[in-house]
């Protein structure tokens, strides 16, 4: 069998690229237009809305001014956009689920129900106590040191609003990135090798991201919620490799012609194996299963060991090839690691079988 160009999972439909393209293309289209809808029903009462807003936020007990109208009237689109945005937020989550829902193993699918549910709980809930609770509690904050030094304080709406969002935004783009950070090394993406490579792209790249998206450019503000950021972004890189640390005991074998190899040694019924784990050839680890030849979420879980420790050859035990679902082995071909089957859980088969995948020009599947 030829290695698959991606990984193709038990339950996962063989589609061309171009239908799963088309199909987020439609998706993304729907979402687009409702969105459209929804800013355009929302403007009939962005002006009652953004009062309320504005009467909440306000510190002070005269009204405010608006020096910039200009200003205002992209104050008004962007929260008309803005709120659409939240309202869809949940049909986004769901439609992204239906979308990927095939394609992940149950690990995977796992966390992504936990990050989905986690995003949406903390978005609101954050949104919510920013608007009503922090930001306000900041202005009037500073609106006593005014008091206290005589000072006749006249606020701007633009700036009042365009702050709070500031800050929700700067929040919304350091939870995205810490996400994608943590799921790097979920999957053992970051490393204590590679870690600084990581950390350069991830706390530059999400710094200019927030910088240039921010209002009013290198002021004072922006640069301490560039900081901020970068203390959060760091901690989630330092929590990243430490989960990206290996379960399993194994390290990469270079064979005869120095091409990497990682060796996974696979028992597919839960009987003691003849061969003892001591005795295993170095740098190599044993998984031990109750039947893979009927139990999917057993098969799930080998191929999701198999991407995540990036599983070169994998050497089955207790089964033969004709006994496992095509599928399976495919899923297991297009993550491009090999399959070898052991008759015999002797030593000195399992030793034989082990020096057979070292040698060179001995690549299986290919």
């Amino acid at each position: 069998m030829s290695v698959g160009k991606g990984i193709q999972l038990e339950h996962d439909t063989a589609l061309p690229i171009q239908s799963h393209f088309n199909i987020l293309t439609q998706r993304a289209t729907l979402g687009f237009v409702l969105m459209a809808i929804f800013a355009f029903v929302i403007m009939t009462k962005i002006d009652v809305i953004l009062g309320e807003i504005l009467n909440h936020l306000n510190p002070g007990d005269g009204s405010l001014s608006l020096y910039e109208p200009a200003s205002w009237s992209a104050v008004r689109w962007l929260s008309a956009v803005f709120l659409s945005i939240l309202l869809l937020l949940p049909l986004a989550i769901y439609s992204m689920y239906t979308f990927v829902q095939q394609g992940l193993t149950n690990r995977e699918l796992a966390m992504f129900k936990r990050w989905a549910l986690l995003s949406a709980i903390t978005g609101y809930a954050t949104l919510f106590l920013l608007f009503y609770y922090a930001i306000p509690t900041l202005y009037v904050f500073g609106d006593g040191i005014h008091e206290e030094m005589n000072l006749e304080a006249q606020y701007d709406a633009v700036s009042l609003f365009t702050f709070a969002l500031s800050i929700y935004w700067t929040m919304l783009i350091t939870y995205i990135i810490a996400f994608s950070a943590t799921a790097a090394g979920t999957f053992g993406l970051i490393t204590e090798n590679n870690q600084d490579w990581w950390r350069t792209r991830i706390l530059g790249g999400g710094s200019l991201v927030v910088l240039f998206t921010l209002p009013g450019g290198w002021n004072g503000i922006n640069i301490l919620l560039v900081c901020a950021m970068i203390v959060v972004l760091e901690f989630s890189i330092r929590k990243s490799v430490r989960k990206s640390g290996q379960i399993l005991k194994l390290k990469p074998i270079f064979d005869n012609e120095g091409r990497r190899r990682s060796v996974l040694y696979v028992e597919s019924s839960y009987t003691e194996s003849e061969v003892s784990l001591n005795k295993m050839p170095k740098h190599t680890d044993l998984m031990r299963f109750e039947s893979l030849r009927t139990n999917i979420e057993e098969r799930d879980v080998l191929i999701d060991t198999i991407i995540r420790y990036r599983i070169t050859d994998v050497v089955m035990s207790g089964c033969k090839e004709s006994e496992l679902p095509s599928a399976f082995k495919l899923a297991i071909t297009s993550a491009s690691c090999g399959m070898w089957f052991l008759q015999n859980n002797d030593e000195e088969s399992l030793l034989n079988l082990h020096n057979r995948i070292l040698r060179p020009n001995n690549l299986p599947n290919t």
